[in-house]
């Protein structure tokens, strides 16, 4: 042999130690006739004059058969994944190549190219994980800085006016009861910010909530009762269309978003009107609406009304604060959703002929039911 010069089987080791695993042989039967391993795959000793297909994993075994049977025919495969027992005895992902030994006579052989990628595999699974966990961070980031955002929209277009009638009247020595009441609804109305803002951001740190089935018709007896005098004071009628049991799976929160909808409808109708609170039981949907005789929401605002913040944008607009944010992310925790439709109803003139035109709002919150 000239100087410099190496054997075939050297060179066969080396190019395996460098770039590859193992380079098999297989006979016309499948059998492992010659095989060069590296130590860390060493299966040569184990794979000699037995059938390749042992190797594979037993759920695996029958895509081995194709694979070997389609080099057996001639067919050149590149860059094959598949899951074999390693010198370990544990499962090994492994990339392989196979090509038949004579392209004229491929029934005499395949030679087969095999590549340990259980590393890079299991190496791609923990990146996966780190990214999707990095993302569930910066998720967690993004909403903290929502909340900052909308804390600080608060402070600027809610508490500064409350908080300067009340400086107002400190500066001015003002402590007759004209006084003394401004100081108390504008402290009412600060407590009643900050409430709301707790709720929401209490709502928006939670993924799921806790469901019980219950009587829903029972709640918004309740929420009626409860906001009974606030309509009163207004001569206002709440008409009730829903049957006395309706079984239900939903969170306490509901109540929530019920009396947000149900006092934003009382607030926006015009004295001795009627608001109207019914119940649609579809299966498998629960269909809440709230209908009021207000003046309506202009179609531009009907999706943007439901969003904290773009208050920019809808100055002016019933329900603008955060109570139907509150509502639209209970709605969410619901698997639900909640939109606003307007209100048409109709009237007849002295002729008997019947009309329909535009009078206030619908909004509507609709939820699975999931009652089994």
């Amino acid at each position: 042999m000239p100087e410099g010069e190496i054997s075939d089987k050297k060179l066969v080791k080396r190019i395996v130690d460098l770039a590859i695993d193992a380079i098999l042989l297989l006979d016309s039967k499948g059998k492992v006739a010659y095989c060069i391993c590296r130590p860390s795959f060493n299966l040569c000793s184990e794979l000699m004059g037995k059938p390749l297909l042992d190797l594979w994993l037993p759920e695996l075994r029958r895509e081995g058969e194709r694979i070997i049977h389609a080099a057996m025919h001639g067919r050149m495969l590149r860059g094959i994944i598949s899951g074999w027992k390693s010198s370990s005895h544990e499962p090994a992902v492994v990339s392989l190549s196979l090509a038949p030994l004579d392209e004229e006579n491929p029934e005499r052989g395949v030679i087969v190219i095999v590549r340990d990628i259980t590393r890079e595999v299991e190496a791609e699974k923990r990146v996966s994980r780190y990214i999707h966990e990095l993302m569930e961070y910066v998720k967690h980031v993004e909403k903290s800085n929502q909340l900052k955002d909308t804390f600080a929209d608060i402070m600027r277009h809610d508490l500064l006016n409350p908080l300067s009638a009340i400086k107002s009247v400190v500066s001015t020595g003002n402590v007759e009861e004209s006084g003394i009441e401004l100081i108390k609804k504008s402290v009412e109305r600060i407590e009643k910010i900050v409430s709301s803002f707790s709720k929401y951001a209490l709502l928006h740190s939670l993924e799921e909530l806790d469901f019980q089935e219950d009587n829903l018709a029972k709640m918004l007896d309740e929420v009626v009762d409860t906001l009974a005098p606030v309509a009163e004071d207004k001569g206002i009628r709440i008409v009730k269309k829903y049957p006395a049991e309706i079984k239900a799976r939903f969170s306490p929160f509901l109540e929530e978003a019920v009396a947000n909808l149900l006092s934003n409808a009382i607030k926006f109708s015009p004295p001795r009107g009627e608001v109207t609170l019914e119940v649609l039981v579809d299966e498998p949907y629960l269909t809440i609406m709230v209908k009021d005789q207000g003046i309506g929401v202009p179609d531009r605002y009907k999706r943007s009304i439901f969003e904290r913040f773009v208050r920019g944008k809808k100055a002016g607009i019933q329900g603008s604060g955060l109570g139907l944010a509150i509502v639209k992310r209970i709605a969410e925790l619901h698997s639900g959703e909640v939109w606003v439709e307007d209100n048409v109803v109709e009237y007849q003139d002295n002729s008997g002929r019947v009309y329909q035109k535009k009078q206030g709002s619908v909004f509507v919150l609709r939820i699975p039911r999931s009652v089994e």
